[in-house]
């Protein structure tokens, strides 16, 4: 660890979310992980939380939460919902892409460039690594909403003003713990799929641990393993598909 890092989990209490905080806690890159959400993570004593600092936040008035996003390095946002579990469209819209880059702007805005040389020119760009679990397919000009507001949300987040953006395109997620409320269509899908894709090598599938893993190692990492694409003079877009992100975690 070159330096002192301080990492922020957004959507901590989803699958994804809760085991990239359990693999951030026991890898020693962080001096500090925060997670900001409308409710604290619930983890098992056997986890090590010293260097865990949970903050709960409405996101619906995000402004009045401004400090709370001040100091970090690095940001994992797995922040996401369903039509159905968000009730409409227009409320899925509103958590998955709205928190999403409302947070973003604010996380950009509250950790702003700095350089000790007051002869070369600073960046516009803000220093954080904003990493964002996204989904397979995504495409801002799809027709269905799901893989829209994905894509949707990816451009967003490459135009808010970051150094360097990585987007992970997961397939199905293979859980760590059933969810607190089940999904049917997932439940029937996975039971299909797991097999298949483990006999066949398929890349269809991926354990939601590999893909905390990945998100972790891409921080970590100057080199991509993924797609690398440059925005401007210093952005840096780095996307990683499924079979990336298992080759990561090898």
């Amino acid at each position: 660890m070159q330096h002192e890092k301080t990492a922020l989990v957004l959507g901590s209490t989803g699958a994804v979310g809760k085991a990239l905080v359990k693999d951030l806690l026991f890898n020693g890159d962080y001096q500090k992980v925060i997670t900001v959400g409308r409710r604290p993570v619930q983890l098992d004593s056997n986890i090590p939380q010293e260097k865990l600092e949970q903050k709960t936040v409405d996101f619906d008035k995000l402004e009045e939460h401004r400090d709370k996003f001040k100091n970090v390095n690095d940001v994992y946002c797995c922040l996401g919902t369903t039509r159905a579990d968000a009730g409409s469209s227009e409320a899925f819209k509103r958590i998955d892409q709205g928190y999403v880059l409302n947070s973003a702007k604010i996380i950009a805005e509250e950790n702003k460039p700095v350089s000790d040389d007051t002869s070369a020119p600073v960046s516009s760009l803000s220093p954080v690594h904003f990493l964002y679990c996204s989904s397979a397919h995504s495409n801002p000009n799809s027709p269905f909403l799901y893989p829209q507001s994905k894509g949707q949300t990816e451009q967003g987040i490459i135009n808010t003003g970051f150094q360097r953006v990585s987007i992970f395109h997961p397939g199905y997620l293979e859980l760590e713990e059933p969810r607190p409320k089940a999904r049917l269509l997932e439940t029937t899908f996975g039971s299909i799929i797991t097999p298949v894709n483990r006999f066949f090598n398929l890349h269809l599938a991926v354990p939601v641990t590999r893909v905390a893993e990945a998100m972790r190692k891409a921080a970590a990492s100057d080199v991509s393993a993924g797609q690398t694409s440059f925005l401007g003079k210093e952005t840096i877009v780095d996307r990683y598909v499924n079979k990336e992100i298992e080759e990561m975690t090898l």
